[in-house]
């Protein structure tokens, strides 16, 4: 009887980690959306992108293996593609249009290409389980980025994130092949 109790008290204790790691994952997503906003991305949008971004990491983060893992560098990677953007507009492109389009477009293509090459670069050294990494990071970099790279609408997002997938894959790939 006293085995069953230990083993209910290690599971529960297990689990309890398990959901404090999601969570602190959950509370870097909402950091990222504040920074967002801070940086003048409209609330709505943001809290729209961010209700997909905090569930994907705490699942994922309290799932662990692969997954998991990719969550702290998936999170690094599009927040630091969400800036170059957000620096873009902040530098004085604050005016929407064919002006700011030049430099923002842009701005969201090379921070997904930066974002795809450094998860595919991670996903590389995973071993075996590489592609449940690659995918689990592309998809929160990809929605951490999207807080930033809406400053150029729908292009921006869908140009960061083919830019992501054309600079990490053939990395990974190549990593791969090597093996």
């Amino acid at each position: 009887m006293e085995q069953i109790d230990l083993r209910l008290r290690a599971r529960r204790a297990y689990e309890l980690g398990r959901a404090r790691a999601g969570a602190k994952a959950a509370g870097a997503a909402l950091l990222l959306a504040a920074v967002a906003v801070v940086l003048g991305r409209p609330l709505d949008l943001t809290a729209l992108l961010s209700a997909a971004l905090m569930p994907l990491v705490f699942v994922l983060a309290f799932r662990g293996r692969a997954a998991g893992r990719a969550v702290w560098p998936g999170l690094a990677a599009g927040g630091a593609a969400m800036l170059l953007p957000l620096a873009v507009r902040t530098a004085g492109c604050g005016l929407f249009g064919p002006t700011c389009m030049r430099f923002c477009l842009p701005a969201s293509i090379l921070g997904g290409a930066i974002a795809g090459a450094g998860i595919g670069l991670l996903a590389a050294r995973q071993g075996e389980n590489d592609r449940e990494f690659l995918l689990s990071g592309m998809a929160i970099a990809a929605l951490a980025a999207s807080l930033g790279c809406t400053l150029a609408g729908a292009s921006g997002v869908l140009g960061m994130a083919a830019a992501a997938v054309a600079a990490g894959t053939p990395i990974w790939l190549g990593a791969r092949i090597r093996r």
